[in-house]
């Protein structure tokens, strides 16, 4: 584990807070050093230096993240336009873009005496991030200061779509400091998603799924709809087969199990709780046998509201992943402590299962995708049918600035979720780090063996993995710790935590009663949403 000195003239509460989760989600040490005692020191960080201080940074062999003071800074007027360079030290998904964001209004310029750096971030024509590089080092100058974290503040709300300015440059280079630059992130990938719809007719309210196959095939998107298993009752086949016939563009996800307040969050046994989830199961697997339709085995809880318990059940029914807004997590699961640094890695397992970030849809989530991007998440943008009232031109505005960023993956839910891992070439060996519990990997050419190096992510409990060559009709095979997979280029290989999801049975007793209050709601609420483009 790196070890980063700091340096400041006073490390007030809220900035150890800060640290403290940072140390947390990149897994670095932070410690208070007087600068230049620089036994066991990786890196520094120095926040507000005086004149000594910056004269001793220019003979340090260390990398360096330096913060200056207000006072040594330069006006550059109240623009909220920041734009970036196309520095090697910047991720591709930002490189020579140009945001907007209040967050730059207040921030002021680099003092012209930096002339030496090569500049990285811009307001107007005046920089605000630049770099000096060295010899096997390199100093970050700043004009952001590092953001302080309030008792009871998660680290993501420094870190979205409202604001990421500040933290940008010092994720970035605490990044740099780690193994992780050795290891090829998850692909970029994203999936729009629409709450609600179900295959009773064509069309749902605004949506026209014809229309938005044909807007997909066009702009190169995919739309995942989150489908309520109440709703399973009954298909209208021709829109079934729609589903089947564009698997690439369109497909359906898990949203609840009928759709009531508070369902996946209210306090409730064991066995209420499993009741609901194997019910949405059972009756998804239904649906997927009346239909030939497939659907992904990710759930997205009605409104966000999920609590912790159905999070774990999820996992132990046969759920593979959640898609739960940061926000909503945070505010149904208040006492939890894994809040703090919640939505900052490429998924988050909590309780044992994988959940993945979504962010509202508008034409103002750029910064969001960006965000996304950046934290090698899947991008997720989620709306209802009235978020296209006026049309498709939102999808394509977003999925034209999406493709913009670089090669991306359009999946549904469970592809973006067999996607999550990094990986790393060691001669034949092909090393895999999970981020979910099942994943599909294409052996790439020259690999013979597949070792995954993290067999349990962070609290799942789990004796072994299990794997198989997709395509073959072969037995799930047990893989000890320190074994390795056997593979041939071109090969399809699975691998998931035991017991896998599809090995999971749904045991009828367990499947709660219909009640006439919910399938009432739905239907008014259904009704609702189909009269709404004739109202408009």
């Amino acid at each position: 584990m790196k070890t980063i000195g700091i340096c400041t003239r006073n490390k007030s509460p809220g900035l150890r807070r800060m640290l403290d989760a940072l140390s947390e989600v990149i897994g670095v040490r932070f410690e208070e050093r007087a600068f230049g005692d620089s036994a066991g020191i990786d890196a520094w960080i120095l926040q507000e230096p005086d004149t000594t201080y910056l004269r001793n940074i220019a003979q340090c062999d260390r990398h360096c993240y330096i913060v200056l003071r207000g006072d040594q800074l330069v006006q550059c007027g109240k623009s909220a336009t920041v734009e970036f360079s196309t520095h090697h030290a910047l991720p591709v998904v930002i490189s020579g873009k140009r945001i907007q964001t209040d967050e730059a209004i207040k921030v002021d310029a680099l003092p012209k005496w930096l002339g030496n750096a090569t500049q990285i971030a811009f307001k107007g024509s005046s920089p605000i991030w630049a770099i000096q590089e060295g010899v096997g080092r390199n100093h970050d100058f700043v004009a952001l200061p590092i953001p302080e974290l309030d008792e009871g503040e998660s680290l993501f709300q420094y870190f979205c779509g409202d604001q990421f300015l500040r933290m940008l440059p010092l994720l970035l280079f605490l990044h740099g400091l780690t193994d992780e630059q050795c290891w090829e992130p998850p692909p970029l990938q994203a999936c729009f998603m629409f709450d609600d719809p179900n295959l009773h007719w064509g069309t749902y309210g605004h949506i026209n799924f014809e229309e938005i196959i044909q807007d997909a095939q066009q702009n190169n998107y995919h739309v995942s709809f989150a489908t309520i298993p109440l709703d399973s009752w009954f298909t209208h086949i021709p829109t079934a087969a729609l589903f089947k016939e564009h698997t690439d563009r369109v497909s359906l996800l898990i949203h609840g199990n009928d759709h009531i307040d508070k369902e996946l969050s209210r306090a409730c046994s064991d066995m209420e709780c499993e009741s609901v989830l194997r019910q949405a199961l059972w009756r998804i697997g239904e649906l997927e046998r009346q239909t030939g339709v497939e659907i992904s085995k990710v759930m997205a809880p009605p409104h966000g509201a999920c609590s912790e318990r159905f999070l774990e059940k999820m996992g132990q029914v046969g759920f593979e992943a959640a898609c739960i807004s940061r926000g909503s997590l945070q505010h149904h699961n208040q006492q939890a402590d894994w809040i703090g640094t919640i939505g900052m890695k490429p998924s988050d397992i909590i309780s044992g299962l994988p959940v993945f970030p979504r962010f509202r849809m508008s034409q103002n989530c750029k910064n969001s995708i960006l965000v996304a991007a950046l934290l090698h998440q899947p991008i997720i943008p989620v709306g209802h049918q009235h978020d296209i009232a006026e049309g498709l031109q939102l999808l394509a505005d977003l999925s034209g600035y999406i493709n913009s960023l670089g090669s991306v993956h359009w999946h549904d839910m469970k592809g973006v979720s067999r996607s999550n891992f990094s990986q790393r070439f060691d001669g034949k060996i092909l090393r895999v780090r999970m981020f979910t519990k099942r994943i599909e990997i294409c052996i790439p050419e020259g690999i013979r063996q597949v070792f995954v190096e993290n067999m349990w992510p962070e609290g799942t409990e789990c004796e072994s993995l299990a794997w198989q060559v997709l395509g073959q009709k072969m037995e799930w095979s047990h893989l000890r710790p320190d074994e390795t997979i056997p593979a041939l280029s071109g090969q399809k290989i699975e691998i998931a935590l035991l017991p896998p999801p599809s090995l999971c049975k749904i045991d009828v007793k367990y499947l709660k009663k219909r009640q006439l209050w919910p399938m009432v709601r739905r239907q008014l609420t259904e009704a609702r949403d189909r009269v709404s483009p004739f109202l408009k």
